[in-house]
Parts: C-alpha cells; structure tokens; sequence
C-alpha cells in the first residue's frame, strides 16, 4: 500500500474517529439535555405538586381556621343566647319573686287594714256599748240618788212625824199628868178615892199615847168557846 492509501485511510479512520467522537459527544449532549429536560420536568412537576399540596394544605389549614373560627363564633354565639337566656330567666325569676313579694305585701295591708277595721268597728262598738251602759249606769245612779233623796224626804219627814208625834205625846202626857198633879192636890182631904182611880187614871194616859201614835192598841181578849160576852 503506497502512501497515500495509508494517509486517506489515516484521514478516513480519523474521520470516522471525529464523526464518531463528535456523535457520541452529541449524543451525550443530547442525552445530558434530555435528562436535563426531563430533571427539570420532574422538577416542575415537584414543584407543581409542592405548590399544589402546599395549597391545598393552606386551603385545608383555611378551612380548618374558619372552621374553627365558626365554630368558635357559634359556641360564642351559643355561649352569648345562653348567657342571654340565663339573665332573662334571672330576670324573670326575679320579677317573679318581686310581684309575689309585692302581691304577699299587697295582701298583708289589706289584711291588717281588714283586721284594722274589725277591730276598730270592735274598739267603736265596745265603746257605744261602754257608752250605752254608762248611760244606763248614770240613769240607775240618778235614779238611784233621787230615790235615795227621796227615801231620805221621806224618813226625815217620817222622823219629824214620829218627832213630833213623840213631842205631842211627851207633852200630852205632861199636860195630862199636870192636870192629875193640880186635880190631885185639889181633892186631896176633902175626897175618898175609889179603888179603880189609879187604874182609870192610866187608862186616860193610854188613851192619849194611842191616838197619838205612841202606843199601839191592844188586841181584844177572845173568851173562850162557850162564855158569854
């Protein structure tokens, strides 16, 4: 082989080396870009699923946040219409014991003006009644004082009577006895008594004293059945 063979085979084979080289560095090279393509792709589709888990983690924690923000304004709320409730039934209960108390208050004034009245009606009754017997007592009283005036007229007129009828009698009695004194001292020595004078004598002064009152009348003898009068 001359030469210029050997140099073209050189030339073909270092051709063939470059070609070859130089397609596999462009292989490489577009392996390496694919695989760089296909990293990056992987990596936005990492990405892609980061940001969409990402979101839909920040839209479940939203969620739960409201949620919970929900139901924390509906236990507010609820906490708030019970708070709301228990004033109201506080209040009403209140109001409740307030009217009984005022109705029980109500109630006792009218019983104790009731009882007030009863017992005024009583205090005046009690008091017309006092009345009334202090009338009758003042009537009996006056009544009472006129007929002891008049008791007392009358026994002071019935002690002047029997005073005067005692003084009548004590003087009548006196008379008659001067009178028996002077026709005694007359008759004496010139007359002879009868046995009876003295007898009479008393029997005059009996007389006088009986119907002066001074003396009563003595009861007639009743004979016994059979004598004659």
């Amino acid at each position: 082989m001359n030469k210029r063979g050997v140099i073209i085979a050189a030339v073909v084979v270092l051709i063939a080396l470059v070609a070859f080289f130089a397609y596999r560095s462009h292989a490489n090279k577009v392996a390496e870009e694919k695989e760089r393509a296909r990293q990056e792709q992987l990596a936005q589709e990492a990405e892609r699923a980061r940001a969409e888990a990402q979101r839909k983690a920040e839209a479940e924690a939203e969620a739960r946040r409201l949620a919970e923000l929900k139901a924390q304004q509906e236990a507010a709320e609820k906490a708030r219409l019970a708070e709301v409730q228990r004033l109201e039934q506080e209040a009403a209960e209140k109001a409740r014991l307030a009217a009984e108390a005022e109705a029980k208050r109500l109630a006792a004034e009218a019983e104790a003006r009731r009882l007030a009245a009863l017992e005024a009606e009583r205090e005046a009754q009690r008091l017309a009644e006092l009345r009334a017997q202090e009338a009758r007592d003042a009537e009996a009283a006056r009544l009472a004082a006129l007929k002891a005036l008049e008791d007392a007229e009358n026994e002071r007129k019935a002690a002047e009577e029997r005073e005067r009828a005692r003084l009548a009698a004590i003087k009548r009695q006196q008379e008659l006895e001067a009178l028996a004194a002077i026709q005694e001292r007359l008759a004496i020595g010139r007359m002879v008594y009868p046995d009876d004078y003295k007898r009479r004598r008393h029997y005059d002064m009996n007389v006088g004293l009986m119907q002066s009152g001074l003396l009563a009348a003595p009861e007639p003898v009743i004979p016994p059945s059979g004598e004659k009068k």
